[in-house]
């Protein structure tokens, strides 16, 4: 019998503690309690095995964080040559590229907006030119990866692995320090594998369960774009010194990562680097979710309608949970094409 993948893992777990009755699941809840880049697509199997094997099963080798290569290529629209920037703007140049050269991206970084062939973008890559000199080229004119950082966030070193203490804030890297979960087969798979840990973290924060797996689906491809960090809620750690390069990311989590993503800015999407929280593994970013939504005193509003969960979602996307003008209509068309309000009974 194959051994469960880390998602369906943790929702096993989950259903035992729902098996367990209302004196286990009180237990388990005192204390109370997102974009690959690319747009979501339909993306654990979960198996027969009975809750009991969780503790002596091993759990099959992680995929780990990897980072794509950096070289890329010069494709422009219409000229012929690209100028590289002294800084990252469309100021003073210290050479230019011609179009189709090949480069090597040393670092990149968010700064002014930028549009190019591929799109609208505030990252811009930093580059060695023939001379010797370095300068700054739009990412929206190279065509590199673009899922992932190619190399490290400029000005900002990577730290190391996660340590047994969790210091909550700190540097984010530029790939994932911690093995990554198993993508799901396919959405159904991932609904039902994330059922159980929907509905534990009812138990514990009244986020509506059907809630959670909307935005599981929608912020992570159900399950397949979990911003390389194990991250279903696309949830982004909050700059501390932005000088530095210090984040915080809270208990739930054990890091950050540098994800580049979507937001949406004056009606339009433009590409740019976040920081994603990371975590072990499916179950702390459920937990994190609805500490997230909890802690947040913006989201309080929300917390009268746990029995309206559309409304709930409404109420989230009014407080800011995302950019983008239609999220609560997409979470509600996702509760009702998937029948995800069964979760919430």
């Amino acid at each position: 019998m194959p051994r469960p993948t880390s998602l369906a893992r943790a929702a096993l777990a989950a259903a035992a503690v729902a098996l367990a009755g209302p004196a286990g699941a009180v237990a388990q809840t005192g204390g109370g309690v997102e974009i690959g880049a690319d747009p979501p697509a339909d993306p654990v199997t979960t198996t027969t095995t009975t809750p009991t094997t969780i503790t002596t099963d091993e759990a099959p080798e992680a995929r780990k964080g990897k980072r794509p290569s950096s070289r890329g290529w010069i494709r422009l629209q219409s000229s012929k040559r690209i100028n590289v920037r002294r800084i990252p703007s469309n100021r003073k140049r210290v050479g230019t590229l011609r179009r189709n050269a090949k480069i090597r991206v040393l670092c990149q970084m968010n700064a002014g907006p930028a549009s190019g062939r591929y799109g609208r973008s505030r990252i811009w890559n930093r580059v060695r030119l023939p001379n010797g000199k370095a300068g700054y080229v739009p990412d929206a004119s190279v065509e590199i990866e673009k899922s992932a950082l190619v190399a490290p966030y400029c000005k900002w070193p990577d730290p190391g692995a996660p340590g047994r203490e969790n210091p909550q804030q700190g540097r984010c890297s530029s790939v994932a320090t911690v093995p990554l979960d198993e993508a799901p087969e396919d959405r159904a798979a991932f609904i039902k594998a994330a059922g159980p840990l929907a509905r534990q973290s009812f138990a514990k924060t009244k986020v509506p369960a059907s809630v959670s797996l909307a935005q599981g689906i929608l912020e992570s491809a159900s399950g397949t774009l979990t911003a390389g960090a194990n991250n279903y809620f696309g949830i982004k750690a909050q700059t501390v010194d932005a000088k530095k390069g210090d984040f915080r990311w809270g208990a739930q989590a054990v890091g950050c990562v540098h994800k580049p993503t979507y937001e949406e800015e004056r009606g339009r999407l433009v590409r740019q680097i976040g920081q994603f929280r990371m975590y072990t593994g499916a179950k702390a970013s459920f937990d994190d979710h609805g500490m997230f939504l909890v802690e947040n005193s913006r989201y309080a509003k929300a917390f009268r309608y746990s029995a309206k969960p559309d409304r709930f979602a409404r109420e989230i996307h009014r407080a800011g949970y995302a950019t983008d003008s239609s999220y609560s209509r997409k979470l509600i068309k996702l509760m009702k094409d998937e029948k995800l309000y069964a979760y919430d009974r």
